[in-house]
């Protein structure tokens, strides 16, 4: 049976389409995180500088220790954001700690009795404990972006090996202590 030339047509054009959507994909998923190019600002000659000044114009500068820690401070929340966790969570993974989010919803019974089994971790050593709302879990995405939370109360609990793994719902105390512990 012969296809029409205008049902012809239209899937030459599909085809056309779908192949151009998937070598556009693929070039945005292989360049997409690549930093941008800086050109750099243009040399000005230090032509009317005093004599003192010329001697040291090629000398770095020392920063004051204040501009060096708000500066260390502003690389860490900038990594932590490229990351897709927030400063603190980032610098517990980085410090190879075994991290505990608890993500809470509305303020259920649930939800509070896992948040006293969550900050009775609190204070162990090696552990990281941290608690948000369900409604800022886009703040995670690097740890929770697979995993698929889908109810609150949900606790995220991420080794050091830097893999993650979730429990929705009510959990006891002893039992994630005892999942916390498996982790190490």
């Amino acid at each position: 049976m012969p296809i029409s030339r205008p049902l012809l047509i239209v899937l030459i054009g599909a085809v056309v389409a779908l192949a151009g959507f998937y070598a556009t994909q693929g070039s945005r998923n292989s360049t997409g995180s690549a930093p941008a190019e800086v050109t750099p600002a243009p040399q000005v000659e230090p032509a009317a500088q005093p004599k003192a000044q010329k001697a040291t114009a090629d000398k770095p500068v020392a920063e004051k220790p204040a501009e060096k820690a708000a500066d260390k401070a502003a690389r860490r929340r900038d990594r932590a954001k490229e990351a897709g966790v927030p400063p603190s969570v980032a610098r517990a993974i980085e410090a190879r700690k075994t991290v505990v989010i608890l993500f809470r919803g509305s303020g259920s019974a649930d939800d509070r009795a896992t948040g006293r089994a969550v900050a009775a971790l609190r204070g162990q050593r090696g552990v990281a404990v941290f608690t948000d709302r369900i409604g800022r879990l886009g703040r995670y995405r690097a740890v929770v972006g697979d995993l698929g939370i889908s109810q609150a109360p949900a606790v995220v609990i991420v080794d050091r090996g830097r893999s993650a793994r979730v429990v929705e719902g009510y959990i006891d105390p002893t039992t994630l202590a005892q999942d916390v512990a498996d982790t190490r």
